[in-house]
């Protein structure tokens, strides 16, 4: 198999230690010891927040497409920050190309049974984990509400959040009271919408405001009025 190889410390400061030098040289024991080629080694010294953001690896990804079988790293957080990261480029990247992914830590190795069963484990552990962080997320919310603070969704238009607590947005309130002036005028939803992005003012995302928008105001200001 032609593998890619991929070393990564997290800074500059790291660059002169022997991390990346001991990644490249289990790198290279592995493939010897199971008869991989390794085609070439990217080394990157950088965040390992964001896939995107790693020039180094985002060219060992393109290697591996179109020259090689495979990518391989020493370590899980070498690749991604979490099992649900290294999933992702697994189910949507690499399975899709017929290639593999193997992690010398964690002995995966994707083109292998024994390799897809611990993957198969990773994907449990990592649905657990998602169903940790909504359940501790949910309670911390109830929580926050039970003492009269604000906690769910996003503040409607006019309102914003600071500190957990609901406040008026005022340059949001003379919007709703432009809004409140032209619906009494007899202009329907619609020119209404069409005046505000005529003078550009935007929507709560910066958007433009559209009929329904505006009849979702006119709604909180009189029910059943649009």
């Amino acid at each position: 198999m032609k593998l890619v190889g991929y070393v990564r410390v997290s800074t500059d400061g790291q660059e002169d230690n022997t991390s990346l030098a001991s990644q490249q040289e289990r790198i290279e024991c592995y493939c010897k010891a199971f008869d991989h080629e390794l085609v070439k080694v990217f080394v990157e010294v950088g965040s390992g927040k964001d896939m995107k953001n790693r020039p180094e690896f985002n060219k060992a990804m393109e290697m591996v497409k179109n020259e090689a079988d495979g990518i391989v790293s020493l370590k899980l957080d070498r690749i991604a920050r979490n099992c649900r990261d290294v999933l992702t480029l697994v189910e949507d990247t690499l399975q899709p190309q017929n290639k593999a992914l193997v992690l010398l830590d964690l002995n995966v190795d994707t083109s292998t049974p024994t390799g897809k069963m611990i993957l198969t484990m990773m994907a449990a552990v990592a649905e657990l984990e998602r169903a940790q962080i909504n359940e501790r997320t949910q309670s911390g919310r109830k929580a926050k509400a039970e003492k009269g603070g604000y906690a769910y969704g996003s503040p409607k238009f006019g309102q914003s959040s600071n500190d957990g607590e609901l406040v008026e947005n005022e340059d949001e309130t003379k919007i709703i009271d432009i809004i409140r002036k032209h619906h009494k005028s007899g202009k329907k939803a619609n020119q209404i919408a069409k005046y505000l992005n005529a003078q550009g003012i935007p929507t709560k995302r910066g958007k433009q405001w559209t009929q329904q928008g505006v009849i979702n105001i006119l709604n909180r200001i009189y029910p059943k009025a649009a």
